[in-house]
Order: structure tokens, then sequence, then C-alpha cells
């Protein structure tokens, strides 16, 4: 289908600001590989309806109220949040710990987080709502790759790379290969401290009525709390949150597995 240019211009341009809170126009122009000109008209137009800002000091260029608005409306019509938040609470209390929720974009094939319950500690999470969380050393970001189709799964993880962020890290592809197939036997993801320091999670995938992975759950508490756990009773948890909340996206494998309503 064939797109419209100026559209799609506009969308080349509002989607570099998911990596930089602001930018001038000829760093804009070179990342959208657009015409300056271009780009100072389409973030004009934007800055009349609020979209964009500028900030009158450095002359460079933010998101706006606007957006900030029209996003806070989608995620509150967002239906995962909506039916997840409980869920993350729920689980939250029953393992004494922070709770995640995390979106694919499977357009982008990224991992976006998009809610959080904080836990008894008060631990802060790493990233920011909206902010993607990496593919190889998340718990939420592996879960989710490890039962994508092995072409999407490569595709997504060249696309984002393999950059090491702890000693843990794991960044060979044979290794995360075998993790990937553990990870569908168990049904959950585990980061010991490969994303973050002194950090572990444990996360679980979602799927929607068609059973395609749409997002998935997970907790996450300092190192030390992690090991005190049995891993398998943790994973236990996370895996029954993660059935019955897609039990109720419409999941058919999901509500034949789901016997609890403890979530």
């Amino acid at each position: 289908m064939k797109t419209a240019t100026t559209v799609t211009k506009l969308c080349r341009v509002l989607e570099q600001f998911q990596e930089r809170q602001s930018f001038g126009i000829t760093d804009l122009a070179r990342r959208t590989e657009l015409l300056p000109s271009d780009v100072h008209r389409i973030l004009t137009s934007l800055r009349v309806f609020g979209f964009i800002e500028q900030d009158p000091e450095t002359k460079k260029y933010r998101l706006g109220f606007s957006l900030l608005r029209l996003g806070l409306t989608a995620l509150r019509r967002n239906q995962l949040c909506e039916k997840a938040h409980p869920v993350l609470e729920g689980l939250s209390h029953k393992v004494a710990a922070a709770t995640q929720l995390a979106q694919l974009d499977g357009r982008e094939l990224k991992v976006f987080l998009v809610d959080r319950v904080k836990g008894p500690s008060d631990l802060v999470f790493g990233d920011h709502l909206g902010g993607s969380a990496r593919l190889h050393c998340t718990a939420l970001g592996k879960t989710i790759i490890a039962n994508l189709s092995p072409d999407m799964a490569i595709s997504a993880l060249e696309k984002a790379g393999l950059p090491r962020c702890t000693r843990h890290t794991i960044i060979d592809r044979s290794t995360l290969g075998q993790q990937f197939e553990e990870i569908r036997r168990l049904g959950y993801a585990v980061d010991r401290e490969e994303y973050t320091n002194g950090l572990c999670c444990l996360a679980s995938p979602l799927r929607n009525d068609a059973g395609t992975i749409v997002g998935a759950i997970s907790t996450s508490m300092p190192a030390r709390q992690f090991f005190e756990w049995d891993e398998s009773r943790l994973g236990a948890h996370l895996n029954a949150a993660a059935l019955c909340l897609s039990a109720t996206l419409g999941s058919s494998r999901a509500v034949s597995m789901c016997v609890s309503n403890d979530y």
C-alpha cells in the first residue's frame, strides 16, 4: 500500500525522539536522511499543534505536551495495560518484589516497558516507562525473543546487537540459542545480573487470542533476595500470572491451563 509522503516524513522525524530528548534541525535531517528544509517545515507544523516544543535557549526541539496527552490517552485505552495492572499488583504482593509489563512492537521488533508496580524494597527498575528492554540480557526481552519464530528472533537480535552490559551478560549467539531452548521448556526467562549489577529478574510471555506473543510480565529484585528464592517456585508464580493474564486476552491455550484466579 502506498503511503502518504508527508506523513511518512513526519513519522520518521517523530521516531527519532525515542532515542534522545532533543534535536537540532541539522542533526534530525542527518538522522532521517531528509532535507533540512523538510525537517524545519515538519517541526514548525508540529509546534502549531503542541506536539513539538522548542527550547528558547538552545533552540533545540523536544516532544510537546499535546503528544504527552495523546500518549497517556493511548496508554489508558490500551487493553493489555488495563488488564495487566491488577495482575502486576497481585504478583508484586505475592513475591514481595517489583513487577513490570512489557509490550512487543512487532513492526520495530522492540520490547517496550509500559507499566510497573514497585515492590516493598522500593527498588527502582533500570528502564523508564516507554524505554526499550534489551533483548539478549533482560528477562523481559529474552522470554519474548525465545518465543518468536527463528527468523524474527534472528532479525530482532541482529538489529538490536549484543552489547555487554555487565560481566554476566551473555553475548555468544550459540549460548543464547541454548538458553532460548531452556526458556521455552520452562516457560520463563531469567536475568541473573546480566543487565544491571545487583539486580535479577524473571519473566514469562503473554499471548493473545491467536496465540501470538504480545508482551511479557516480570518481577525484579535485588540479587540477594532473588537467590534466597527457589527459582522454580518463583517461575511458577510468574507462569501462573502470565497464563491467567493471557486467558483474559482470549488465549485458548492459557484458558485451558489457567487453574487459579489468584491473579
